[in-house]
């Protein structure tokens, strides 16, 4: 039986994958775990410049992959859109979160195709990118998918920040040029969940 070959290899032309697990980072547990369509959302401090610190929740994706699982949770008012993404640990949770999130190109965080080719072949936490004079350590790469559906893959090169205060995620689909996020990493405490 022939093996089908995987999202990456059909879009860099690529043949050899390694799994890896992502290490946890926070220690705090809280209710995100528990968050669906409708309830609210607040996390004090983190839009001082915003009066409505209510953010309903619109959607809730889960993804996986051979690195790990996430969720992704999509809320807003009538004054922004966030995003907030939590990852289990076995400590806790590990909350990000991004305001307004727009894609940017690789040309715009100066990274180039080879050097995450050459990242996900090291497959080494020794490694990391410079952007803007900040680095951030390269922590995992691998394929994943949409849950529980299975319907939209990706390729992900994930991130954090040395200082610990952002992660970098560089993500390509079939089809789709490369796309790179920025998030905000918070203390799960911070995040308060009203259910509906």
């Amino acid at each position: 039986m022939t093996r089908k070959p995987s999202l990456i290899n059909r879009i860099l032309g690529r043949h050899k994958r390694r799994p890896t697990n992502t290490p946890a980072h926070q220690p705090d547990q809280n209710n995100l775990a528990f968050a669906g369509v409708g309830d609210v959302v607040t996390f004090p401090g983190q839009a001082p410049d915003h009066d409505d610190p209510y953010l309903i929740i619109e959607r809730v994706q889960r993804y996986s992959g051979t690195g790990g699982e996430w969720t992704e949770i999509v809320t807003a008012n009538s004054q922004r859109r966030v995003w907030i993404e939590y990852t289990k640990t076995p400590d806790g949770l590990f909350v990000t979160t991004a305001h307004d999130r727009q894609p940017l190109s690789l040309e715009a965080i100066g990274l180039t195709e080879g050097e995450l080719i050459t990242l996900d072949e090291e497959h080494s936490l020794n490694n990391g990118v410079i952007i803007e004079g900040k680095r951030y350590s390269y922590r995992n790469s691998f394929e994943a998918f949409t849950q529980p559906d299975h319907q939209q893959g990706f390729y992900l090169w994930d991130f954090i920040a040395d200082d610990g205060t952002q992660t970098l995620a560089v993500t390509k689909a079939e089809g789709i040029p490369f796309e790179a996020y920025f998030n905000d990493v918070i203390d799960p405490d911070d995040v308060n969940l009203y259910r509906s």
